[in-house]
């Protein structure tokens, strides 16, 4: 590896094409830093704030930094979460690599200078479910999502914009074309479909995007596809080894799965419409 060329995982990689250009990012969590020097390179920020809450990987990263000669434009501070960040010095802010529940408690925690952002780009380990639904509940905008397999896992991310019904250079959706633009919460506005289902049809719709992600759905990913046939597989053999069992344990995880099959279901049809 040459002193220009710092080494981001292929997750990483797709996290960094998620980031829009900006003056300031700040990258929490930061590890060693190669994202940081990434968002330098690549022209996306021209200052980077990269922050971790544990000493040790601040040190990887300022040795980084110093090998690398970008002192100058990354700072290295020491915060829980975005706590250490004041409000208006960044436009873009990058989370990943941490479970669901973690990042949504990061979010809350720093509400108001959230709102202030441009964009976030997340990268939730864990609890997807938990973090769509987040922000479905509190008025963020999934504006993209992407997902790549690594090693034989699965790592989907997503661009979100804060508050996006009040920000006016996005006002053109709330009057119907945000299907042209690509900005998935706002595409429901639109095509109306879960208004016209039955609400347990709707309760489900929204179960599944929540799951999977609103707009790998609706470009039916590739790799998204890959991910449900392998939850499928999963699911049908684990359900046939639960078919002699008669326990109350037993049919209580067999109903589980049930549903799991149908969200898979649903969400395998999503996909099967962009083929």
């Amino acid at each position: 590896m040459s002193a220009k060329e710092p080494a981001l995982s292929e997750r990483m990689k797709h996290v960094l094409m998620l980031v829009s250009p900006h003056r300031a990012v700040a990258d929490v969590g930061c590890d060693h830093g190669y994202m940081a020097i990434e968002l330098i390179r690549s022209g996306k920020a021209a200052r980077v704030i990269a922050m971790d809450i544990n000493e040790g990987p601040l040190a990887r990263a300022r040795a980084n930094l110093t090998a690398y000669g970008f002192c100058d434009e990354i700072e290295t501070r020491r915060s829980d979460g975005m706590e250490a960040l004041c409000r208006g010095e960044v436009q873009g802010v990058i989370c990943a690599g941490m479970g669901g529940k973690t990042i949504c408690g990061i979010m809350e925690r720093s509400r108001l200078l959230v709102r202030e952002l441009e964009e976030l780009v997340l990268q939730p380990q864990s609890e997807l479910h938990i973090v769509r639904g987040y922000l479905r509940e509190n008025g963020f905008l999934i504006a993209a999502e992407d997902m790549v397999s690594e090693d034989g896992k699965f790592y989907p991310m997503m661009r979100v914009i804060p508050a996006f019904y009040e920000k006016k250079e996005y006002a053109e959706a709330r009057v119907g074309i945000s299907r042209e633009k690509g900005l998935c919460g706002a595409e429901k506005k639109v095509s109306g479909s879960m208004e016209t289902e039955n609400p347990e049809a709707g309760a489900q719709r929204q179960r599944v995007e929540d799951k999977y992600g609103p707009c790998l759905l609706a470009e039916g990913h590739p790799v998204l596809r890959q991910y449900l046939q392998k939850e499928r597989a999963v699911c049908e053999e684990v359900l046939r080894n639960l078919s002699q069992n008669e326990t109350e344990r037993g049919l209580a995880r067999r109903e589980e799965l049930m549903q799991r099959l149908s969200d898979l279901a649903i969400a395998e049809e999503i996909c099967a419409q962009k083929a």
